[in-house]
């Protein structure tokens, strides 16, 4: 059976789902990163959800990735930029399509700002992030 995957802004009811999806990203990268504080995360989903972007992929009603960012400035310009804060997406659903499609909703969020998307797991994908016109910048890839 293909799977249809839809992209959308999740609801309120759905930020404890993304809390949970953003907990297995802890898992997977555990050996990179300090351990996650519940309230810290559910913090940072609600921050994103009321002043920033999230936007989440569905496979069959359930929650496969998610991307969240928000506007940020530069320490030496009052000019904003779009900080990515994560870009997730579970291990069995990782393909081209719902990279590109969460990218797309990243850079259409920007509109005329400047995107940084920093790769901090080492799962680095060159040919993706060159493909939908991003920059390198030594771990960052810059948009715009």
């Amino acid at each position: 059976m293909r799977r249809l995957v839809q992209y959308r802004k999740p609801d309120i009811k759905d930020l404890e789902e993304t809390v949970k999806l953003l907990f297995k990203f802890r898992e997977e990268f555990g050996n990179l990163f300090p351990e996650a504080d519940l309230n810290k995360v559910a913090e940072t989903v609600e921050q994103h959800y009321h002043y920033g972007l999230i936007h989440n992929a569905y496979s069959n009603k359930k929650l496969i990735g998610s991307i969240g960012a928000i506007p940020s400035q530069w320490w030496f310009s009052p000019k904003q930029f779009i900080s990515e804060t994560w870009f997730y997406v579970l291990p069995k659903h990782r393909n081209y399509k719902t990279a590109k499609k969460l990218l797309a909703e990243l850079r259409q969020y920007a509109e005329n700002r400047t995107v940084l998307l920093p790769v901090s797991t080492g799962l680095d994908r060159p040919a993706l992030y060159k493909r939908l016109k991003f920059r390198n910048m030594g771990t960052i890839w810059r948009y715009n």
